[in-house]
């Protein structure tokens, strides 16, 4: 029978239960019985018409459909007589899951959600991994070349070359887009059909800078041309260049790298032509990032990965000295690069790690909650058992209604996750050189199935173990009146729940205020000021500056920015090579007390930067000696170098380094001052050395990219319009990006550490409170359970006080309990958080006793009401009522 016909079976069995019970009374009144004893006859021969019922119900086969409908009707009921309580389980588990949910979505955003382009599992994406171990060291043309045309083990093979920062321009309107250099092949590998025109022809990548088409995405069709269907055949200037639009990708299409989407795609033999090809200009000069390639029929990524790597010819194009050491590497295309995903998994494995341990938080004090209020029920259950109830069907009935309160908890928690994706969308949206960052949270069916597995794993977590205590009574006491008390030492359970909750929280709260510290240090600035400062990026090379211009430019730049109100100084570095400030940035040199120290395996290496003379005095950077470069440093002018406090101590030990000479790639430089270490101080990360040269002695300006930091008297971000309009009135055609509050930069390249802060005091806070509440709830049913014994303890002469002192005294001791526990598990897993600690330990015996006492003090006000309660119990009335 189909589920459907339930309800017509129902009444055609009425009718006919009701139809034989007519004909008995019939047959009843026919032998000479009056008609109210004839129906009374009829209906003790005919049988339980209910019982009739039920194995008619259980022969159709949806008996169990039934019971479990009835269950959920029953919960309902029973949720609705306590909307209370409700109402703090589904908060608290809507919370939890919320959370998780949110978290979750990036996890698929970046890892689990393929591409949106037809059969994604047969794409694969190429690297070349270089000595140091990253997947960022580029191929030349004629090893694309080589590879397409000797791995048989690949379909196809397409060149990228992604550039976050083009310079567009449209009439009066200039912005900063995305673009992938690609060849013509890549929308065809890829199975994407253009939503307008067509994509590029093969003529149209074979000469280099010859063919200036471009197509454009849907987002900057919409944004910038208001989806007009004639923007076919529109001319736009990208670069200094003038494109032809040709095509219109689709609108699911942005791009193949997650996070990162493209706004034009342009022939990769245009990329010499747009200002990113090497020194000589010629096309085979240039590196390509990655290639991405279809796998042949009946291939697979292993067999891909085996045919490369034993077939791959090196070339020596770009690694002069060491072509032998890069490696072939060939991924899902589906997801990021490997270095990428390796920053990406870290951190988001600490974020799910964190919600999870607040969700088990919520669990564990929603199991006490539910046996807590078993014990109000103690009687119901007992007479539903002892009328022929069986155990299995009560466990049933308490798990439907633990699985309904998930269910309204899962819902209010998915929409509490809409709130969290916003939170941490606003974290990646965009990083630290101004790029934008972009992740499809659409729910989709693996949210949904994560979703509605971890509803019900929740509701079985914290809905078994009430449910099944709750049919193991002793139905004779039960039953009386005295049964709704419990005895104290079986309140064991709930104290161990309220212990768990505690550990876990001081764990949280611990790493939290860890992790506070952490992101104060780096806010602050590590022997710099981000304050008041903003930082702009200049590209004038993108416009075709000669190295003459670019000075001029510079110059003038400085200038003006020096002679307007409100500006306090300015300095400018060279570009190209990382941020102003941050210490891992920079070009590689290699630095030597000798001369004759010039291959790669002497010496030492590090990183440096070009640097005006105000680049010290606009940071704030303190000079332990000497002094910084100065004005009358330049090319005429003997070579002078800054050096780090790092790299002092590697060079020259405990000696003065100030006056010391020593050798950059072979060119003697003058040591003239020692500046302090930028490096914030980790337990990871040794400082590492780090040297300043002359902007006007190095050359900078032939490469033509060039950063600024000016510092300003009032509000930064209100400065900004202005610095932009003053170097936009010297050239409006130069390329600006990268233009934001000094501060707020340094925010966004520490940003896992601002978004595990940000998560990790949520999430302890919320722990704290619930750990408040579970401790609330055990002693408040300890007083409750304990009633007759305080009556007769204040009977016999005991003080209010002294029941005061007594209930305290045994929240102080859970409280305790689980903090010392709690400790013990911080003390090993905040060793995980390292990476993200600067300025602090992990181990930090402040933070620790803090967290101890702030648990103590929440622990104790958790505990006030109850032992007051306690203390108010008039001893007359529980023995009267006893």
């Amino acid at each position: 029978m189909r589920w459907w016909q339930i309800r017509e079976r129902n009444a055609d069995l009425e009718r006919e239960l009701r139809s034989d019970l007519e004909l008995e009374e019939e047959e009843q009144r026919e032998s000479g019985l009056a008609p109210e004893e004839g129906r009374y006859a009829a209906q003790r021969a005919f049988g339980n018409a209910t019982l009739i019922r039920e194995q008619t119900h259980e022969a159709w086969g949806w008996a169990a459909v039934e019971h479990i409908w009835q269950d959920v009707r029953y919960a309902l009921r029973q949720l609705q007589k306590n909307p209370g309580f409700t109402a703090i389980v589904v908060i608290v588990l809507a919370v939890g899951i919320g959370a998780n949910c949110a978290i979750f979505s990036f996890v698929d955003a970046v890892f689990l959600r393929p591409l949106p382009v037809p059969h994604p599992e047969r794409l694969v994406r190429i690297y070349a991994r270089g000595p140091s171990g990253h997947y960022g060291a580029g191929f030349s043309y004629p090893e694309f070349e080589y590879l397409r045309d000797h791995v048989s083990s690949l379909n196809a093979l397409a060149v990228e070359n992604e550039r976050p920062q083009l310079h567009l321009v449209l009439g009066d309107i200039s912005a900063e887009i995305r673009g992938n250099f690609v060849s013509a092949n890549y929308f065809k590998v890829l199975g994407i059909k253009p939503h307008l025109g067509r994509g590029f022809l093969p003529e149209e990548d074979r000469v280099p800078g010859r063919d200036p088409v471009v197509v454009i995405s849907d987002g900057l069709w919409g944004a910038r041309f208001n989806r007009d269907p004639a923007v076919l055949g529109r001319v736009i200037s990208i670069n200094s260049i003038l494109f032809k639009v040709v095509g219109v990708a689709p609108a699911d299409f942005n791009g193949d790298v997650p996070g990162e989407p493209i706004d034009v795609w342009i022939p990769a033999m245009m990329y010499g032509a747009a200002g990113y090809a090497c020194d000589d200009g010629t096309y085979h000069c240039s590196l390509i990032d990655q290639m991405i390639g279809s796998l042949a029929p009946g291939s697979s990524m292993s067999q891909a990965q085996a045919e490369a790597g034993s077939t791959m010819a090196w070339s020596a194009s770009n690694w002069l000295k060491r072509p032998g050491q890069r490696q072939i590497a060939i991924h899902s295309a589906s997801r990021s690069s490997p270095d990428d995903q390796a920053d990406d998994a870290a951190q988001l494995s600490l974020l799910m790690s964190v919600t999870a341990s607040l969700l088990i938080i919520a669990c564990t004090n929603l199991a006490g909650l539910l046996m807590a209020r078993g014990l109000t029920r103690r009687r119901e259950i007992a007479i539903r058992l002892s009328i022929g109830a069986g155990g299995s069907r009560i466990v049933r009935q308490l798990l439907t209604e633990s699985l309904v309160l998930a269910s309204l908890g899962g819902i209010a928690g998915l929409g509490l996750s809409l709130a969290g994706k916003k939170v941490l969308s606003d974290f990646y949206a965009m990083d630290s050189e101004g790029f934008r960052h972009f992740y499809d949270l659409r729910f989709d069916w693996r949210a949904a199935a994560f979703s509605i597995g971890l509803t019900l794993i929740a509701g079985m977590f914290f809905g078994l173990l009430p449910a099944v205590r709750a049919v193991r009574q002793d139905l004779v006491t039960d039953l009386k009146d005295g049964g709704a008390s419990e005895q104290h030492g079986k309140g064991r359970v709930r104290s161990m729940l309220v212990m768990g909750q505690i550990a876990l929280s001081i764990v949280l709260v611990i790493a939290s205020g860890l992790l506070m510290r952490s992101a104060a240090k780096i806010a602050r600035g590590t022997n710099f000021d981000p304050e008041n400062a903003l930082v702009i990026r200049l590209r004038p090379e993108l416009t075709k500056y000669t190295p003459q211009k670019v000075d001029e430019l510079v110059r003038r730049v400085y200038r003006r920015l020096s002679a307007e109100p409100g500006v306090v100084s300015v300095a400018y570095m060279q570009g190209g090579e990382g941020l102003v400030w941050n210490w891992q940035n920079g070009r590689d040199a290699q630095v030597s007390l000798s001369a004759e120290s010039r291959d790669h395996s002497a010496g030492l290496e590090v990183r440096k930067q070009d640097v005006s003379s105000e680049f010290f005095s606009t940071l704030k950077i303190p000079l332990l000696a000497g002094r910084g470069i100065g004005d009358h440093d330049v090319p005429e002018s003997s070579p002078v170098a800054v050096i780090n406090e790092a790299l002092a101590q590697r060079m020259f030990g405990g000696d003065p380094a100030v006056g010391r000479t020593f050798y950059v790639d072979s060119k003697p430089f003058q040591v003239v001052g020692v500046c302090a270490d930028l490096q914030p101080a980790n337990s990871l990360y040794a400082p590492e050395p780090h040297l300043y040269l002359s902007y006007w002695q190095s050359n900078s300006t032939r490469e033509g990219d060039v950063r600024l930091v000016i510092r300003v008297r009032d509000d930064p971000a209100q400065a900004l319009p202005m610095v932009r309009r003053a170097i936009q009135s010297i050239d409006a055609s130069v390329p600006v990006g990268e233009d934001m509050p000094l501060a707020v930069q340094v925010r966004l390249e520490y940003m896992p550490v601002m978004l595990a802060q940000r998560v990790m005091s949520f999430c302890g806070l919320l722990a704290l409170c619930l750990s408040a509440m579970g401790l609330y709830s055990v002693l408040a049913f300890a007083v409750r359970a304990r009633s007759l014994e305080i009556g007769i303890r204040m009977a016999l002469g005991a003080r209010r006080q002294d029941v005061l002192r007594l209930f305290l005294l045994d929240g102080a001791r859970l409280a305790l309990w689980g903090a010392a526990a709690g400790l013990v598990a911080a003390l090993l897993s905040t060793r995980m958080l390292r990476s993200l600690l600067y300025g602090v330990g992990a181990t930090d015996p402040g933070i620790m006793m803090g967290a101890v006492g702030l648990l103590v003090l929440v622990a104790l006000a958790a505990c006030v009401l109850p032992a007051c309660r306690a203390a108010s119990i008039s001893p007359m009335r529980v023995l009267r009522s006893e």
